[in-house]
């Protein structure tokens, strides 16, 4: 019973220190397929060298999505999605590689273009925060 005890506490101190990631993504033009979602700690995550610490796959129904990510340490990440409209599961392209799919990045930054981590990097505290994306 006191192992059972201790075991309890020690989850109840890891979640203590758990924040939670809201994305409200908005601008979806096509109500089909799904997003993929990454939440990036480093930039080596972010430039594809790495795992990302969360990522979800969530249904498009709508014009605006709202996800919830729960249990991430307070701290520095960045977001990274695509619309996979036609749910092949990659971001199509055309000829020249420019995206014919939506995609987005935390601080609404990459219109032009993958941005650096430390352009779209954001500090998520640790009662939680809510980050706006608009999908390009």
């Amino acid at each position: 019973m006191k192992t059972l005890f201790a075991a309890s506490l020690l989850l109840l101190a890891a979640n203590a220190h758990a924040a939670t990631l809201t994305l409200d993504i908005q601008g979806l033009t096509k109500k089909t397929g799904h997003l993929l979602i990454a939440v990036h700690a480093d930039a080596a995550s972010f430039n594809d060298k790495g795992k990302p610490v969360a990522i979800r796959t969530v249904e498009v129904k709508d014009a605006k999505v709202t996800v919830t990510i729960p249990d991430l340490a307070p701290g520095t990440y960045a977001v990274s999605l695509f619309h996979d409209a036609n749910d092949n599961n990659k971001l199509d392209t055309n000829f020249i590689g420019i995206p014919k799919e939506g995609y987005g990045f935390s601080n609404n930054v990459g219109a032009r273009g993958k941005p650096k981590f430390d352009e779209a990097k954001f500090t998520l505290a640790a009662d939680g925060t809510l980050l706006t994306l608009t999908v390009f």
